[in-house]
C-alpha cells in the first residue's frame, strides 16, 4: 500500500509563522521607537510643569522674606508613564530637589572690610532622573532661577532673573536656610518660614556684602540684568577653592539693604555677630588696634556640620584672612549650657588666609544639650576676632 503526501497544512503553517514575525517585528519596532517617542513627550510635558512648579517656588522663598509670612509651595518631583498593555515601560523617572551645605553671607564695613554680621544660606537644586530627556538640574541661587547645563558641556539658561539689586540701587537678600532633601515622583510640599528683623541693628554706615553664588562673573555680566555698571556692583571673586562656589560683593548701606532669612520646613537660624565689628562703632576694634578693626584678622567662613551619634560631635569648616598678613592661630571650642569648655581644637596658621575643618566632640550622652561654638582667630600683633554659633545635639 502505498501513502501519499499531504501537503494541505503546510501554506497555513508557514502563514502563521510569517504573521507571526510580522508581529513580533511591529511590537520591536514600537518598543525602540514609539515607547521612547511617547515617553520623552511624558518627559517634556513633566519638565514644563515643575519648571512652573520651580518658578513659583522661588516666588515663594522671595514673599516668605519680604512679607515674614509662610509660603507653601508644591514640587511634583517626578514623571508617570502612561500604562501599556503590550510594551514595556523603564521605570517612572524620579526627581530630586535639595538644598546645598551651607555658605555664608558677610555683612562688612566698608571703610576697612572688619565682618560685622554672617547669615549662613544655602542654593536650592532640583535634578529630573529622566529616561529620555537631558537631565540638566535647575538651580535657585542668590535670588535667580536657572537651568545648568555646563557639566555636560552647555552654560547656564536664566529662568528668572536676579532681584538682588533693585533699579533704584536697593540691595535686597534672602537667606535660604534648613538642610532638606526629597526623591521619589510624586509631589512635596516645601514650608518656606521667615524670621524678622535680620538687619535690624546694622551700623548707618557705608557696608559691603558678600553674597555665595554659583555664577561666574561673566554669567553674571552676561546672562542677567545685575547692574553691572554701577556703583553697587564689586564684582565676583574667582573660585579659590575649587568648589564651584564665587563670591558676588555688593556696595552698599544701611538704608539701601534689607536681609531677610527663610528656612525650609523649620525656622531659619540667628544671625552670628561680630563682637569686633560691634554696632555702633566705625569697624570696631580688639585690644592692640587703634579701634579702627583695620588689623583686625577676618572669618570669611564659618560652617557647622552635625556629626553626632553616640556623642555630640561637630565638624567645623573655617576660612580666615587677615589683611597684615600675619595670621597666628586659630582656636575652635566647645562650650557646654554651663560654660565650660568640653573640647577645644588650636590650628597654628600664618600668612593672609588659611582654612581647615576642625572636630570638636563631647563624651557621653547629653541629650538636647544646646552648645556654643566659638571660633578665635588671633594674629601675631595681638589682634583678636571671635565669633560664636549655638549648636543643639538631641542623642
Amino acid at each position: 500500500m502505498r501513502f501519499s503526501r499531504d501537503r494541505r497544512g503546510q501554506s497555513v503553517v508557514i502563514g502563521t509563522v510569517i504573521l507571526f514575525g510580522f508581529l513580533i517585528l511591529a511590537l520591536s519596532l514600537y518598543q525602540v521607537q514609539v515607547v521612547p517617542q511617547q515617553n520623552g513627550q511624558t518627559e517634556f510635558e513633566h519638565f514644563e510643569e515643575v519648571r512652573n512648579d520651580l518658578v513659583e517656588l522661588r516666588a515663594g522663598i522671595l514673599q516668605a522674606g519680604s512679607t515674614d509670612r509662610p509660603q507653601y509651595q508644591t514640587v511634583r518631583l517626578g514623571a508617570s508613564y502612561s500604562s501599556r498593555l503590550f510594551a514595556i515601560n523603564p521605570p517612572d523617572p524620579a526627581g530630586t530637589i535639595r538644598t546645598t551645605e551651607s555658605y555664608p553671607i558677610t555683612i562688612a564695613y566698608a571703610s576697612n572690610g572688619t565682618v560685622i554680621e554672617t547669615v549662613p544660606t544655602r542654593f536650592l537644586q532640583y535634578r529630573p532622573g529622566y529616561n529620555e530627556l537631558d537631565q540638566s538640574p535647575t538651580w535657585y541661587d542668590a535670588s535667580v532661577l536657572y537651568a545648568d547645563a555646563r557639566d555636560e558641556g552647555g552654560g547656564i539658561a536664566v529662568i528668572e532673573d536676579q532681584e538682588l539689586v533693585s533699579e533704584g540701587g536697593e540691595v535686597r537678600i534672602v537667606a535660604l536656610q534648613n538642610e532638606f532633601r526629597r526623591s521619589g515622583t510624586g509631589r512635596v510640599t516645601l514650608e518656606f518660614r521667615p524670621a524678622e528683623g535680620v538687619t535690624e541693628t546694622l551700623p548707618e554706615d557705608n557696608l559691603t556684602v558678600t553674597v555665595p553664588t554659583r555664577l561666574s562673573e561673566d554669567d553674571w555680566e552676561t546672562e542677567t540684568d545685575l547692574p553691572t555698571d554701577s556703583d553697587v556692583y564689586d564684582g565676583v571673586s574667582d573660585d579659590a577653592n575649587g568648589d564651584g562656589v564665587y563670591n558676588l560683593t555688593l556696595n552698599t548701606t544701611e538704608d539701601d539693604l534689607t536681609v531677610d532669612t527663610v528656612g525650609v520646613q523649620e525656622a531659619p537660624e540667628e544671625p552670628v555677630q561680630n563682637a569686633d565689628g560691634a554696632v555702633g562703632g566705625s569697624g570696631g576694634g580688639s585690644d592692640g588696634d587703634d579701634g579702627s578693626g583695620s588689623n583686625d584678622p577676618q572669618v570669611n567662613r564659618f560652617d557647622v556640620t552635625d556629626q553626632s551619634g553616640k556623642q555630640a560631635r561637630f565638624d567645623v569648616t573655617w576660612e580666615v584672612s587677615d589683611g597684615g598678613n600675619n595670621l597666628d592661630t586659630v582656636t575652635v571650642e566647645l562650650i557646654d549650657q554651663s560654660g565650660t569648655v568640653e573640647n577645644d581644637v588650636t590650628t597654628d596658621v600664618s600668612g593672609g588666609t588659611a582654612s581647615a575643618t576642625d572636630r570638636v566632640s563631647e563624651e557621653g550622652n547629653p541629650n538636647d544639650q544646646t552648645y556654643t561654638i566659638r571660633l578665635t582667630v588671633t594674629d601675631t600683633d595681638g589682634n583678636r576676632t571671635t565669633v560664636t554659633r549655638d549648636v543643639t545635639y538631641s542623642g
